[in-house]
């Protein structure tokens, strides 16, 4: 049996513990030590097969069983062994408890790593993992944000489906089972830091929960309705780490920055009435409260952008419908607006476009910086058959004529952002300034950088490229930029 433990991100005083135990006909019994000394944890999940029993059939065996367990009462920013004997299965594992808030002392940062849209085939050598383990000393990552796509449950197109839950979730468990398990690619990513995880639409298939036109399982109610429970269980066997409902969201402070993790897809309306259901929606409205009574500086983070024009009509039926899409768009906005209107600093941090960017939005009520947002993606670039032979063939022939190689022929270049936020809700009060500050092609990560200063916070983003040429994974180093509470500006 492969036992395996991944830290989750939780409030400063606790330790939050994935366990995922492979190869396991039944469910082990646990053994915890927190630094030598035996301790029990309280069971946030407890350990159960990530397959339901009606998703099973008779007799599986091995499958992997998946738990997620909380230390409290530790101290902050400290680091502290855990101990699992599972069976005859023991792991140590060091983990560290996240900072109680963004340090004030010179050369020390609090930084936080975006992630979005792995596919694993594209990256058999672990390229991702292996330069996100490299990450060390003041650019070792405290937290990281998994914001969407960490599994491709709907590729290879060319796979043909069960139609049962029980027959997709024994595909989608082997999916994540490839992620998770490692050691090389995404289970680096895991272990780099607490984590915090949102889905998107690949954690369920293209577009979902509307029809994706090459998955013939998506054409039917019942074929629909069948992934949908199957890819959600594999989701909270794997992903979600908290006791609230699936579609909750998530928010953490880490004094002076308060998160907020929106799960756009679980509660997505097929008709395209809302992206998030009430509940969530309730709970946005409280956090950015929170954060303007706090005088915190706020951090949303979608799986999609918030920073784009609505989908055309065939472009959202045959690749994805778009944020301005949904009914609730508005209400969304129009909350994040409030932090504005409060003089409160916003950072909008998403993924999914396959290109990064970080732009800067000015309030032209006031001339202040009113938000940036920061889109990091992808880790590993999922495969586009024909398009993908034909920017090869187009590259190589380039570099026959004589051309500068293109080290990453295969992906797109960024999009220009809208000429204003939410126009379509909020008028052209917030413009987006161009051109935007950085445009990112190929594969990559970010990392936010942040340090207390002047009674406010400096920022650095950093992009680092995926990838083992030398000449091409220089990082790009951005700011810092200055992030102040008495104006409430970024700048």
């Amino acid at each position: 049996m492969d036992l395996v433990l991944y830290a989750r991100a939780a409030p400063p005083d606790r330790l939050r513990v994935w366990v995922g135990a492979f190869g396991q006909g039944d469910p082990p019994t646990l053994s915890w030590w927190l630094d030598g000394a035996a301790r029990e944890p309280r069971a946030l999940l407890p350990l159960g097969s990530a397959r339901p029993a009606d998703m099973l059939p008779p007799g599986v065996a091995p499958r992997v069983f998946t738990g997620v367990y909380e230390f409290a009462g530790l101290a902050p920013d400290t680091r502290y062994t855990v101990t699992l004997q599972a069976g005859a299965s023991r792991t140590s594992v060091p983990l560290r408890t996240l900072p109680a808030s963004v340090p004030n002392v010179l050369g020390q940062w609090f930084n936080v790593l975006l992630v979005s849209c792995f596919y694993q085939p594209e990256d058999v050598t672990g390229v991702a993992g292996t330069i996100v383990s490299q990450l060390g000393g003041a650019s070792q990552p405290h937290l990281a944000l998994l914001m969407g796509d960490q599994v491709y449950l709907d590729l290879p197109t060319h796979f043909l489906y069960p139609a049962d839950a029980a027959g997709l979730a024994d595909k989608f468990e082997a999916d994540y089972r490839r992620n998770w398990l490692g050691p090389e690619g995404y289970a680096r990513i895991l272990a780099a830091a607490p984590s915090l995880h949102i889905p998107d639409d690949h954690e369920y298939w293209n577009n979902f929960p509307n029809t994706a036109p090459y998955i013939a399982n998506t054409w039917t109610e019942g074929g629909r309705a069948n992934w949908q429970r199957a890819a959600q269980a594999m989701y909270t066997a794997f992903q979600h780490s908290y006791a609230e409902p699936l579609g909750s969201g998530a928010s953490l402070d880490i004094a002076p920055l308060s998160f907020f993790l929106a799960d756009g897809r679980s509660d997505r309306d097929r008709g395209r009435m809302h992206m998030l259901g009430p509940a969530e929606l309730a709970r946005l409205e409280a956090w950015v409260q929170h954060v303007i009574d706090a005088k915190l500086f706020g951090v949303f983070v979608s799986g999609q952008t918030l920073l784009c024009d609505p989908a055309g009509l065939l472009a959202g039926k045959l690749s994805d419908y778009e944020t301005p899409n949904y009914g609730d768009f508005a209400p969304i906005v129009r909350a994040l607006a409030r932090l504005a209107d409060a003089n409160r600093s916003l950072l909008c941090l998403t993924g999914d476009v396959h290109w990064g960017r970080t732009t800067e939005i000015r309030d032209q009520l006031s001339g202040r910086t009113a938000l940036r947002e920061i889109i990091s993606s992808p880790v590993s670039l999922v495969d586009t058959p024909v398009a993908d032979q034909i920017a090869g063939a187009r590259s190589a022939f380039g570099r026959w004529l004589g051309g500068t190689p293109d080290p990453w022929p295969r992906h797109p270049d960024p999009q220009l952002p809208p000429a204003y936020f939410a126009s379509q809700v909020l008028g052209n009060r917030f413009a987006c300034l161009a051109p935007p500050t950085h445009m990112q092609r190929g594969n990559h990560v970010v990392m936010l950088s942040f340090q207390q200063s002047g009674g406010g916070l400096d920022m650095r983003v950093t992009y680092y490229p995926l990838s083992l040429d030398p000449s091409v994974r220089r990082p790009t180093v951005l700011g810092p930029f200055r992030l102040r509470n008495s104006q409430g500006t970024l700048t």
